[in-house]
């Protein structure tokens, strides 16, 4: 997973959240913190639904979960390469001899690799930069011999041959250029030298290329993922001062998936734009180095002290650079159309069988991938073992399970997108969830990042998954949390009137084409905690055995709590949903736009769509109590009555989109989540940003759109369901 370098439950607020949310699922959570039958089942029908899950989660196991680990993180498996081939096959193997009936989907794209990476430091000194992650003595995988793994790069970064000045940017924010303008620093035609985090790389590539700059070199600070932090590897969970973070630079927060067929799947007979056309490929040249070889460029730089907060956490004063420090770079990257493969797996269902309920990963890693995504993928197949064996006794669910395995997501969430777009007519109609494990563990903390309509449930699944640490469930111990910190996530915090802490959903993996294309409610999870080796060759077996999750009993934990989830989704009697939650947060979002709105047009414009918005809470608690109702030991409800209420609740997230999408990325359909640069999540996107450039009139038209929105879900929730 490219993902989410920002700390987690640390990012400022935008918006105020209400107190309490009437006729909520929290409300009733707080009442019965574990129900005896799960929101969307009654108790009959939950009789036989808990003989399947309890059979169920007695099945994942944790020496089966290690032993896939070590399968999958034998070698490398860049996307498009043999190992990545070879990963691929295992995984389609694997899901035969569950009993599953895979199917492989080969999709041509846009990939990158290097063939050069030449970096030095050329005045005041001559140093050559850009060396290879230094081996770990006990740890045979880190002694890489591919040519293509032992050097540090950015995928999709263009060929260059320049040297220029250097100058620090800090983390290469919009701010830290702005600080730098006021300091009369200037970046123009300069090799800018930033600091990963705080931002996603092509983030930072796209305020540098609009600054300016000639190129940028990024490097793992150790304030952030390193010695700072505590024990670096093989010592303690950090990064040591030689390792390095690979990664795509690429503004797939423009449009995601392939970069020469933006909007529709790259299928054997598709159209595709020359290179020069796409739009998501990044102009200037970028490369990533070690805190060990940054520091060959700090301690050298002279001319202003930096401003506060610019420290990091080398041992030496960081300064800005007064031009007398030169830096060549020497990159040829190759740029080609290449085959990734999916990996699809379903299981029928027996009365629904159009109705899908997703389970989604990603196989390609930027070297072994231990954690980020070969977790999350020895999570799957365990799952997978899992359905298979209840297959083999009986079970069928009500509706359709994907198990969808994708390729190149590292690259720019490639093979989910283009699968989204190839099948998007079918999920708009048909997708009842996506349930995404990108990575499932590099720790004990759970976290989660969601729409609200789906917190419900997995608050309630986590109350019958055990955690291994403690002995209690899962729910106990992340009601506890008072917020995670995480090197991997850009999520932003969610409601702090929620139990629990939990995330919304921006950019930075599989989920963005299903929810914030095709409208499909969706959510991303794993157990998280100290990971200073991101996308780097120390996230390797060795490290996952030793710090990340010894004896791999989260891994085996993430199956159970997956597993529950879909089982619930795919056999409930009605969709386990909560849309009142929803539209107490958009209210909230709204109500936070006063401090950029002008009064007038808050008070014209965004007041009557908060009050839209407590219509639709109130819509939506009525088919909260229906499921309540039916929960408790329903009364007579008729097939057709729910069928009625599944179909509303289906329709509340598409009704979410607008098909022309947000100004500017047309690509992204829906006005309440989207990624920002920095692939932090945006709520209202199309409507702040236009505040935000302050056009009133794009403004208007985009509160027009969100009212328009807010009245579909209004409406579908409008029927007589009993």
């Amino acid at each position: 997973m490219r993902l989410r370098l920002i700390i987690l439950i640390t990012v400022l607020m935008v918006f105020r959240w209400p107190v309490e949310w009437r006729g909520s699922a929290f409300g009733r959570a707080r009442a019965a913190e574990s129900p005896a039958v799960p929101l969307g089942f009654s108790p009959q029908t939950y009789e036989a639904q808990r003989k399947w899950e309890n059979r169920f989660l007695g099945i994942p196991s944790a020496k089966r979960c290690r032993k896939y680990l070590s399968r999958l993180t034998r070698e490398p498996h860049v996307a498009g390469t043999p190992g990545d081939r070879r990963v691929t096959q295992f995984i389609f193997g694997e899901f035969q001899r569950a009993g599953l009936k895979p199917e492989m989907i080969e999709y041509r794209v846009l990939l990158s690799y290097p063939e050069k990476v030449a970096v030095e430091l050329t005045e005041p000194a001559h140093v050559k930069l850009a060396n290879p992650e230094p081996a770990i003595p006990g740890d045979k995988d880190t002694r890489l011999k591919d040519p293509m793994m032992k050097v540090p790069w950015n995928g999709y970064s263009p060929s260059a041959d320049l040297t220029r000045p250097v100058v620090y940017v800090n983390y290469g924010r919009a701010e830290d250029y702005d600080q730098l303008e006021k300091l009369g620093v200037s970046v123009k035609d300069k090799i800018v030298l930033a600091r990963y985090f705080h931002g996603y790389r092509g983030g930072k590539a796209l305020e540098a290329e609009r600054r300016g700059v000639a190129g940028i070199i990024v490097y793992s600070d150790p304030a952030e993922d390193g010695a700072t932090r505590g024990p670096v590897y093989p010592d303690g969970p950090y990064g040591p001062p030689g390792h390095f973070q690979r990664g795509a630079v690429v503004y797939d927060f423009l449009v995601p998936g392939d970069p020469l067929t933006p909007g529709w799947a790259s299928t054997e007979s598709a159209r595709r734009l020359p290179a020069e056309e796409a739009k998501i490929l990044p102009k200037i040249p970028m490369v990533p180095l070690s805190a060990a070889d940054a520091e060959e460029i700090l301690k050298r730089l002279d001319g202003p002290e930096v401003p506060t907060g610019w420290q990091g956490g080398l041992l030496l004063a960081y300064r800005v650079g007064d031009g007398a420090v030169r830096v060549h770079l020497a990159l040829e990257m190759e740029r080609q159309v290449t085959p990734i493969w999916n990996v699809i797996a379903r299981i029928p269902g027996s009365e629904e069988p159009d109705k899908l309920v997703i389970l989604g990963n990603h196989h390609d890693a930027w070297v072994y991938g231990a954690v980020d995504p070969s977790s999350g993928t020895a999570s799957m197949l365990e799952l997978a073992r899992a359905l298979g064996r209840l297959l083999k006794e009986g079970f069928r669910p009500r509706r359709t399970i994907v198990l969808g395995n994708w390729d190149a997501e590292e690259y720019t969430l490639t093979g989910s997108t283009e699968w989204g777009e190839q099948f998007a007519e079918d999920l708009r109609k048909n997708a009842v969830v996506c349930l995404n494990v990108d990575a499932s563990t590099s720790g004990k903390e759970f976290t989660v990042s969601t729409v609200p309509a789906l917190l419900p449930a997995i608050m309630e699944a986590a109350q019958v998954v055990k955690d291994p640490a403690t002995g209690r469930t899962v729910y106990d111990r992340w009601r506890e949390q008072r917020g995670a910190s995480s090197v991997r996530s850009y999520a932003v915090p969610g409601s702090g009137a929620a139990p629990v802490p939990f995330g919304l959903l921006g950019g930075g993996s599989d989920y963005m084409v299903f929810l914030q294309h095709n409208g499909v409610p969706s959510l991303d999870m794993l157990f998280d905690g100290p990971y200073g080796v991101y996308h780097s060759a120390y996230d390797d077996f060795r490290w996952m055995d030793r710090f990340g999750d010894p004896g791999f009993h989260y891994h085996a934990t993430m199956s159970r709590l997956w597993g529950v989830l879909a089982l619930r989704f795919a056999n409930a009697d009605l969709l386990p949903l909560d849309y009142s939650i929803y539209a107490a947060e958009v209210a909230a979002y709204l109500e936070g736009l006063e401090k950029i709105a002008p009064a007038d047009f808050y008070s014209n414009t965004i007041r009557p769509l908060i009050a839209k918005c407590r219509q639709w809470q109130d819509a939506a608690g009525r088919v909260g109590t229906v499921l309540e109702t039916w929960r408790a030991g329903p009364p007579a409800l008729p097939s057709a009555a729910r069928e009625r209420a599944n179909a509303a609740l289906l329709a509340e997230e598409r009704a979410l989109l607008d098909d022309r999408g947000i100004p500017g990325r047309p690509w992204f359909r829906h006005l309440i989540y989207a990624p920002l640069p920095s692939y932090e999540a945006e709520s209202l996107p199309g409507l702040r940003e236009a505040l935000e450039a302050q056009d009133l009139e794009r403004a208007r038209d985009q509160a027009s759109r969100l009212s328009e929105a807010l009245d579909r879900a209004i409406a579908a929730l409008g029927e007589d369901l009993k």
